[in-house]
């Protein structure tokens, strides 16, 4: 095993969850960090609280916007070419979009929007992942790990879209670590089962960044689950 980490890829990135686990992982000798957001604006913001923990992290950022199916390809072109030599060992898959929808009122073109941003695109980006991580299995510790929630198997009929949503997302995940577990790749879940919020005493955005840390290295299960009593 290697001593020299690859890359780390946070799809949707932000100041919450995305930005708090490239900080840990930046702490923990990932010095190569590509953020990406469909909201570009925010992004420095995040890749300088990474190096306020980290001044030498490395750090790209691009913009994605996972609801347009056809423009994924050339954003993932574009981490093609930040990437350059540094081989693909870690991506985080946290975009999403949350909000309250209503059973049967909720439009059925923003549930396939929503459909489009968690889990046809965390497919699309599994697929252009997966490859380039069995490359490295010899000598890095590849993962490809996505943020979801309780709500997955508890659904809760006021945001049925983002219930709907992280269903398909986990369920998506949990086949990757069934088919990958043995070929070399770790597929997991970081299970929040609640609203991030700093004054929370575990679902606050650096404790689940220090448990998606764990999950990563000490690799016993398909997911973690993060809940506030």
């Amino acid at each position: 095993m290697s001593s020299t980490r690859g890359a780390l890829v946070v799809v949707g990135s932000g100041p919450g969850i995305g930005s708090h686990v490239a900080r840990t992982f930046s702490a923990h000798a990932f010095k190569r960090i590509i953020l990406l957001s469909r909201d570009p604006s925010r992004l420095e913001k995040d890749a300088e609280f990474i190096r306020s923990a980290t001044p030498s992290a490395d750090i790209s950022t691009l913009p994605i916007d996972l609801s347009k199916t056809s423009d994924i390809p050339a954003a993932l072109a574009a981490v093609d070419k930040a990437l350059g030599n540094t081989p693909l060992e870690v991506v985080l898959f946290n975009a999403a979009r949350v909000g309250p929808s209503t059973l049967v009122e909720w439009p059925m073109e923003e549930l396939e929007l929503d459909l489009r941003i968690k889990v046809t695109g965390c497919y699309a980006v599994a697929q252009w992942a997966i490859p380039k991580l069995l490359q490295v299995k010899d000598n890095l510790k590849p993962a490809f790990l996505c943020t979801s929630g309780s709500i997955y198997k508890d659904p809760l009929p006021e945001v049925f879209s983002l219930s709907v949503c992280k269903a398909g997302q986990h369920n998506l995940v949990h086949s990757m670590h069934k088919k990958y577990k043995d070929e070399g790749v770790y597929c997991a879940l970081v299970v929040v089962g609640g609203v991030v919020a700093d004054e929370n005493p575990e679902c606050n955005a650096g404790n689940i960044a220090n448990k998606t840390w764990n999950l990563y290295e000490q690799r016993d299960d398909h997911e973690v689950e993060i809940i506030d009593q």
